[in-house]
This record gives C-alpha cells, sequence and structure tokens, in this order.
C-alpha cells in the first residue's frame, strides 16, 4: 500500500478575503515497505501535507492517490483508508479519555462494530506492539509516565491495524530515555511489522537513524525528496531555509573542510567512527589518538 501525489494543493480560505496557500503542486510517491522523514521549517506545510494522507483534508487542487486509487474519486473510499493510513498526532496522549488503558486501546475497533473477542485481541497486540505489558490495561492511562501515555496512544492508531502509520513529532515534549523508547518502537514496527512509515520530526539525528528517504517542505513546496544520503548531502539548501544536519554529518562535512580525506555523506557515530579510524588507525599510535580526539568532537557538537 503506498501514496502519491500529484500536483497536491490546498488553500485555507477561512471565509476571508485572503486565502493562505499552505501547500502547493507536491508531487511525492511513497511506495510500500519505505520509512520516509519529512523536515521542514515552522510552518512550511508539514502537517497540511500528511492529513491529506488519511483524508482528514481533501485537495483544493491536483491528486492524492492511495494505492493507486484516487482517495477523493469514489465515494468511501476515503473512509475505507483511514482504517488503513493512521495518523498520529504531536501530544497524541492529549486525546486519551477512557477510564482504562483497554478501552481507549479499542476505542476504534469498537466504533467499527467489531466482535468482542476480535477487538480484545486487536487490543493485546496493539499493546505489545508499543512494547507495554498487558498489565497494563486496567489501569487508567492518566497514571502513566508521559512515554507511556505516547505509547498508549499509538497502540490505539495501531489496534486499527494499518498499513502505513504516519506520526507528527511523535517524541515532542519527551526526555531523551522517553524518546528513545518510542523511536526504538517506531524502527520496530517497520522492520519487524512491515510498516510502511511517515516521520515528521525536526530533530535531524532521528530523521538520519531512521529514515531511508527524506522529503524537505519549505513555503509549503516540496523542495527535495530522495534518499537520507542525498538529503543531509544538501547543507546548503537545508541551512539556507534554516535546517541542519546531524551533527556527525556536520563533523564530517568540518574535518573535509579542514583537508581531512573523510566522507561527508556520515549519518550515524557508529559510521563516524568507522570512517575516521580507517582514515587514520593504519599508520601510527598517533594517529589513532587524534581519531579519538576527532570523534570526541561529536560529543561536542551534539551539545551545542
Amino acid at each position: 500500500m503506498g501514496i502519491k501525489t500529484e500536483g497536491l494543493t490546498h488553500v485555507y480560505d477561512g471565509g476571508g478575503p485572503f486565502p493562505v496557500t499552505a501547500i502547493e503542486d507536491i508531487n511525492l510517491e511513497i511506495a510500500e515497505g519505505e520509512f520516509w522523514g519529512i523536515i521542514g521549517p515552522t510552518g512550511s506545510g508539514k502537517s497540511t501535507l500528511i492529513q491529506h494522507f488519511n483524508g482528514l483534508l481533501k485537495p483544493t487542487r491536483g491528486r492524492l492517490l492511495v494505492d493507486g486509487e484516487d482517495l477523493w474519486a469514489r465515494k468511501g473510499y476515503s473512509r475505507d483508508v483511514r482504517k488503513k493510513v493512521g495518523l498520529v498526532f504531536q501530544y497524541p496522549e492529549h486525546q486519551l479519555f477512557e477510564e482504562t488503558v483497554e478501552a481507549d486501546v479499542g476505542f476504534g475497533p469498537s466504533n467499527q462494530k467489531l466482535p468482542r473477542e476480535e477487538i480484545r485481541a486487536r487490543v493485546r497486540r496493539a499493546i505489545d506492539l508499543v512494547g507495554l505489558p498487558e498489565s497494563i490495561l486496567p489501569r487508567s492511562p492518566f497514571e502513566l509516565s508521559g512515554g507511556q501515555m505516547r505509547r498508549v496512544a499509538i497502540a490505539g492508531v495501531l489496534a486499527m491495524e494499518p498499513r502505513i502509520l504516519i506520526l507528527d513529532e511523535p517524541t515532542a515534549g519527551l526526555d531523551p530515555g522517553g524518546r528513545e523508547e518510542i523511536l526504538g518502537q517506531i524502527r520496530r514496527l517497520h522492520q519487524e511489522e512491515g510498516l510502511t512509515v511517515v516521520l515528521v520530526s525536526h530533530r535531524m539525528e532521528d530523521i538520519a537513524r531512521l529514515a531511508n528517504k527524506v522529503a524537505v517542505m519549505h513555503r509549503g513546496r516540496l523542495v527535495f525528496a530522495g534518499t537520507t544520503r542525498e538529503a543531509f548531502r544538501q547543507v546548503d539548501l537545508l541551512q539556507s531555509i534554516g535546517l541542519g544536519v546531524p551533527h556527525v554529518t556536520r563533523l564530517m562535512h568540518l574535518l573535509k573542510e579542514r583537508g581531512r580525506r573523510v566522507r561527508t555523506d556520515v549519518l550515524t557515530v557508529t559510521e563516524a567512527a568507522e570512517e575516521i579510524l580507517g582514515q587514520y588507525s593504519q599508520r601510527d599510535v598517533g594517529n589513532q589518538e587524534t581519531a579519538g580526539v576527532l570523534l570526541g568532537s561529536a560529543d561536542e557538537l551534539r551539545s551545542e
């Protein structure tokens, strides 16, 4: 199940005299099984774009195809698609409202009038997918930690058994431990469950670690779409629109500027270690020590 946009445009008019074009002429194809990151400065149209992916917004112009079919060409198709394209909003725990975790996670399947046993099975599977124990089901969701509440909210989307999972800043407001828990579960859903994932995030390191492809938005337009390595090679483009690159990628660019013969498409600390040690460890101990100092610079950059 994939998503394709053709000239996708959305204009908010609000009934006033000054309509606002939120996204314009977006042409993007997300194939089944891919993991896309969507990045861009605030107000670039990221949230508007993803709300089209499951039919929450209808295009002003252009088309959105899901599984090869225009989302709005056939009556009722957009409703059917919402069952297969799950959207997790920023701060999804704000939408928790039931007395127990089990009732909250099962809310969507209950609305589909599924048999009780099917609902219970979906709830337990969804809770397991987000790494929470079944013992949490009778508890109030409001007694949980922030990271646990976030995972319960994601489980509520997963209980609908979507084939595409879209997440809008899913780690916003979480501490580092909670953030890593959420990102780990998202990676697992992609790798082990085969879900197509679209992740909107302002954290370049997270996109670099998780996404295979990246779409860059600016002022409502798609200014780049390609592999993650290709995306973070576009340092001048990203900086010109107010974005950065992963800290370790930035380090490699700095080393290159200072005459070091290193790759600049490095995305993770592990890759940087291999690249730097590969350049210097074969010479002498002094250069091995130099490599260690250079790697230590990544920590300094990360703290900025």
